[in-house]
């Protein structure tokens, strides 16, 4: 007789800690895309900012942690998907502070006659 162990999917909890750096802060439209990013994971995502946890996967609760421009916060996301959850928030442009590398040619260059 061959007995199969039940295989539990791998599960992970990943911390990462974010800075908002949109200067509006966490509002409706900017949430409301926060949200919509976290809802297609199954881990469990949570904020955890000035000694509370929010539900990431409800716009309210995400609107009453009151983040506001420049506040950082730690993002917790437990589960099979936690760390492609984390990288993907985490890429969201309030949460970003690349800035455009500058092109090493200028744009504007034309061609000089020469004499």
């Amino acid at each position: 007789m061959i007995m199969f162990r039940y295989l539990r999917p791998e599960r992970e909890r990943i911390t990462r800690t974010l800075t908002l750096v949109n200067p509006d802060g966490l509002q409706a439209l900017s949430a409301t895309e926060f949200v919509s990013c976290v809802l297609p994971f199954k881990s469990t995502i949570t904020i955890h900012f000035k000694g509370k946890q929010y539900p990431a996967d409800r716009i309210l609760e995400v609107l009453l942690a009151d983040l506001n421009g420049g506040d950082t916060f730690v993002l917790e996301a437990e589960g099979p998907d936690a760390r492609r959850a984390t990288e993907r928030i985490a890429s969201l442009p309030m949460f970003s502070r690349e800035q455009p590398v500058p092109s090493k040619h200028p744009r504007n260059v034309g061609w000089q006659a020469r004499d």
